[in-house]
Formats: C-alpha cells, sequence, structure tokens
C-alpha cells in the first residue's frame, strides 16, 4: 500500500483518558504484509522476553523485517497523534523530532498475560507507543464471573481520575487492523484468556519524541 494512499484508508479516532489514545485503522495489504514476513523470518528473530515485563513466551523484536514504507506508515499515524491529541506539543510540531526505537511482536496464547506497566524510551520520558493487532482468536473463552463485563483477551488503558462523573479505563478487545498510540506514560494491561489454541498476536512501536535543535540562525 503506497504511504500517500495512507489518508484514505486510514481512520481516526481519540479518547481521552486523562492522556490522549488514538486508534487509527491500518489497511489490510499491511497487516498480510507484517504477518507474512514475521512468518518466514520468525526463527532468525531475537528473543526480546527479558527486556518486557508480559509473562509471554513469544516476544520478538521485528525492526529487520519492517520495510521502509512500512516504518513510514507508523511514522505518519505517530505525526498524526501529535497533530490533534490536543496537548502543548501538537502546537508546534515543526519543533519536534521523532525517533521510532524498538518494534516487537506478542504471540499470546491462553493464560499468558501482560501486567499493568508503561513504557520508557532510551534519552527522553516523552514518547509514543502503541499496539496494532495482526491476529486475534475467534473466542477468549469462558468469563468465570460477571459475564456482563469480559476482560479475557482486553488490553486496558488505566488513566485519569476515579469518581461518578470520570473516566477511570478504558479496554478493547482489539480488532485485527486497529493500530492504538499512545502516550508511554499512559499504565495498560492485556488480561489473560482461555478456551482456545489460537493465538493473540499484536505489534508494539516505541517512539521518543525530542525537539530538534536549533541553527544558529533559527531565532524561533
Amino acid at each position: 500500500m503506497p504511504v500517500e494512499q495512507l489518508q484514505s484508508v486510514v481512520n481516526h479516532e481519540q479518547l481521552w483518558l486523562g492522556e490522549t489514545i488514538s486508534k487509527f485503522t491500518m489497511p489490510k495489504p499491511l497487516i498480510d504484509d507484517i504477518n507474512k514476513a514475521y512468518d518466514e523470518h520468525l526463527e532468525k528473530l531475537p528473543p526480546f522476553n527479558k527486556q518486557l515485563v508480559g509473562k509471554i513466551n513469544q516476544e520478538h523484536l521485528v525492526n529487520q523485517i519492517l520495510t521502509e514504507p512500512m516504518k513510514e506508515i507508523f511514522k505518519q499515524c505517530f505525526r498524526e497523534y501529535l497533530i490533534k491529541c490536543g496537548s502543548e506539543l501538537s502546537s508546534k510540531p515543526h519543533t519536534l523530532e521523532l525517533e521510532p526505537l524498538q518494534c516487537w511482536i506478542n504471540e499470546m496464547k491462553a493464560g499468558e498475560y501482560n501486567p499493568a506497566h508503561f513504557h520508557t524510551g532510551f534519552s527522553t520520558l516523552i514518547g509514543l507507543s502503541s499496539v496494532l493487532f495482526l491476529k486475534t482468536p475467534d473466542t477468549y473463552g469462558e468469563e468465570y464471573s460477571r459475564e456482563e463485563y469480559p476482560t479475557n483477551g482486553r488490553l486496558a488503558f488505566i488513566g485519569g481520575v476515579s469518581h461518578p462523573l470520570g473516566v477511570s479505563q478504558h479496554s478493547v478487545f482489539g480488532e485485527v487492523g486497529d493500530f492504538y498510540v499512545f502516550p508511554y506514560t499512559l499504565v495498560h494491561t492485556v488480561y489473560p484468556f482461555n478456551g482456545t489454541d489460537q493465538v493473540r498476536r499484536t505489534l508494539s512501536y516505541n517512539c521518543d519524541i525530542k525537539y530538534k535543535q536549533k541553527e544558529k540562525n533559527d531565532r524561533r
């Protein structure tokens, strides 16, 4: 999918939970290409478990399988987030520089989970993380209690203020192609699921945000 066609295939929604969460819908050809590259190169991909908090057996760095057009699509979503997030930074995007970092895939099976955590960058605390849904199981299994409030397999964002008129949590099952972008500092978790041998495959991408170095003659 040519990068210039991104605007016509990506939908963009936003949720404010003390910090802004943006949801993009990525094109199916991109999802297919990432899944194909991952399956073909899995044996050569470096494990990433020791650097992550997830209680997941199969977690691998995948920067090497991303093509330049793929990277540009992700970077465009990060730029779009900065422009539309409504923060102080969004008023001066020309002063910011995006530096995409680690990209990894989680292959989550029944009984595995990601505990509540947040992300950090290499040289700054200001940055964006993300979750792209690549595969989802047909079922997340049996809810052992409170079926009216399902949590199995859900990605949950935790923030904001807990009071009757506030929203402190937002959780999603996620559909293939959904791409969530949010600040490093937003706490999130993925609940375990049961009752299936199918996997929940997601890609995460971290991106530092830095101020551009001013030129000597630049007085902005």
